[in-house]
């Protein structure tokens, strides 16, 4: 069975392209996963992907049509074209605007019950992975989430991703994240943090630069800094 990874939130600059990154380090030597960019708004992902471009392991698509117009109905066309494909997960890395579309996927052209049923049709497993920011970005963030947790029902998983760094003197926000997928009782099914970097620290310049860059693990030098990284994969 193959499984696909909505890595969504419709506001942007959250660390959606972050988090790809990470997962792409963490399965660089597994030729079972390929990535798809998917993000129209930023290029981001192409050039923080490039270490597993390389290896011909990163899908570069949109869901605009032929006037360049966002088409949601591409999608499914996206997903039926990746299922196709040789690989048995996909980590999907959605922009902004495509994760706002979802939404209207999801509620104006198709039941949440049409959308299982392709799905079940496709022999897949869609897994939703919604990042959360915090600090100003926090309430919108958590809007999103709870946009999803409300349409799907239970019928598909969904995991939330913690952007730690910008949680940063916002431990509250933490508890009130955590405490709000404990209330949905077993639809979200986990709750994840990532992205402790410090950009005032050197080992935080160095793994941001290589995140910008697009390097992979052969790129890291410093043992301190491949520490840090490995606890960082363990996360995810």
């Amino acid at each position: 069975m193959k499984t696909f990874y909505f890595n969504i939130q419709s506001k942007g600059g959250v660390g959606k392209s972050m988090l790809t990154y990470l997962q792409a380090l963490k399965y660089e030597a597994d030729e079972s996963v390929m990535f798809v960019d998917l993000d129209s708004s930023t290029q981001s992902s192409l050039a923080q992907l490039e270490f597993i471009s390389k290896k011909g392991r990163l899908i570069r698509t949109d869901i605009y049509d032929r006037n360049r117009k966002l088409d949601r109905e591409r999608f499914v066309e996206v997903i039926e074209a990746l299922n196709r494909q040789p690989a048995s997960h996909f980590y999907i890395d959605f922009g902004a605007p495509e994760s706002e579309q979802l939404l209207g996927l999801l509620t104006l052209d198709f039941t949440i019950d049409e959308f299982k049923e392709i799905e079940r049709e496709l022999k897949a497993k869609i897994v939703f992975n919604i990042i959360v920011a915090g600090g100003p970005a926090y309430e919108t963030c958590m809007l999103y989430l709870k946009k999803i947790t409300g349409i799907t029902k239970g019928h598909f998983d969904i995991s939330v991703y913690l952007n730690q760094f910008t949680f940063y003197n916002y431990d509250q926000l933490v508890t009130e994240a955590r405490e709000f997928a404990k209330s949905t009782k077993g639809l979200i099914k986990q709750v994840y943090q990532y992205g402790e970097f410090h950009p005032d620290r050197r080992s935080g310049q160095i793994i941001l630069n290589n995140i910008r860059s697009g390097s992979g693990l052969v790129d890291y030098h410093a043992l301190g800094v491949k520490l840090i990284l490995r606890r960082e994969l363990k996360k995810i």
